[in-house]
């Protein structure tokens, strides 16, 4: 019973099988394009089809060659390239120094043949060349004669001659006593006082130029300086400053109180503070040059009934 369901069920699936495998399939595009390309071109190697159609290259069946390896490789030897042949680098040709040609041979001079002369024949008497004229030397200035330093003399005999020799700067100090005029003191004259007083008023203009000065530069900081209107009426205080001026108007160093000495506690500081701000604020001034010996060093008040 068990071995004729075994044959059966073998049979019933080799039918299947047969079957399953003679249906016609779809075929898919790369078989398709193949069979157009074989079509159109008949003979035609897989590997150029493969060339063409790489996408499908799990489709074509490429033939492999198989090779025999031999047990000696047979590679052909490297050949190395040929080397330029080195040009022989042309020797120069040795110029052969020709000798410098020899200076000629000095001729010796011809000896001169020496007449001697008869010993009976007078030698002619040879002209007298003109002797120059001797220059005579200057004369020599005749040099002083030293005078010959006296021998020293006795003891007594210096004693005397200091004695002389006090005596005479003595009479001679007297004489030019006289003769001195005596010297009068200086008169003053009355256009010297008049020039006193014209530079005493001239001292007086300097203090009115620099009242003006001062109240040039308080009309200057008054535009920096917010006022003190909104503290109590007895903290609002004149404040006093001295300031340094550089040519130009700017600062040159720290406004110094003059009063109050020192800033006040309390709100009437407040107006102390405002003041030295409004100083700082407004620099540089414009002040006239030619006076700035004047203004350099200036103070100034600023407050409410500031003049």
């Amino acid at each position: 019973m068990l071995r004729g369901l075994t044959v059966s069920t073998l049979v019933h699936a080799s039918v299947l099988a047969m079957a399953v495998l003679s249906w016609p399939h779809k075929k898919s595009d790369c078989q398709r394009m193949i069979e157009r390309i074989e079509r159109e071109e008949p003979g035609l190697a897989p590997v150029d089809i493969l060339m063409r159609l790489p996408q499908c290259a799990s489709v074509i069946d490429v033939p492999v060659d198989f090779v025999e390896i031999g047990l000696v490789t047979d590679i052909a030897p490297i050949q190395k390239a040929e080397e330029p042949e080195k040009q022989e680098e042309a020797v120069p040709e040795e110029v052969e120094e020709t000798p410098a040609p020899e200076p000629d041979e000095v001729s010796a001079p011809e000896e001169e043949e020496v007449v001697i002369p008869d010993e009976e024949a007078e030698p002619e008497e040879a002209p007298k060349k003109e002797e120059p004229k001797k220059e005579e030397p200057p004369k020599k200035k005749e040099e002083p004669k030293l005078i010959e330093k006296q021998k020293p003399k006795k003891d007594d005999d210096n004693l005397d001659f200091l004695n002389d020799f006090e005596n005479i700067l003595k009479d001679k100090a007297k004489t030019e006593r006289r003769a001195a005029p005596e010297e009068e003191p200086p008169r003053i004259d009355k256009p010297v006082l008049k020039d006193v007083q014209q530079t005493r008023q001239g001292a007086g203009d300097r203090r009115g130029n620099t009242a003006s000065l001062q109240a040039a530069m308080r009309r200057q900081i008054y535009v920096c300086w917010r006022g003190v209107s909104d503290l109590p009426k007895e903290d609002q205080i004149d404040v006093e400053m001295r300031v340094e001026l550089n040519r130009d108007g700017s600062l040159k160093g720290n406004v110094e109180l003059v009063t109050p000495r020192s800033r006040p506690v309390g709100r009437s500081g407040i107006a102390v503070d405002v003041a030295l701000r409004a100083v700082r604020k407004c620099a540089p001034y414009q002040l006239p040059e030619d006076d700035y010996d004047q203004w350099k060093d200036i103070t100034v008040s600023i407050g409410p009934t500031a003049k």
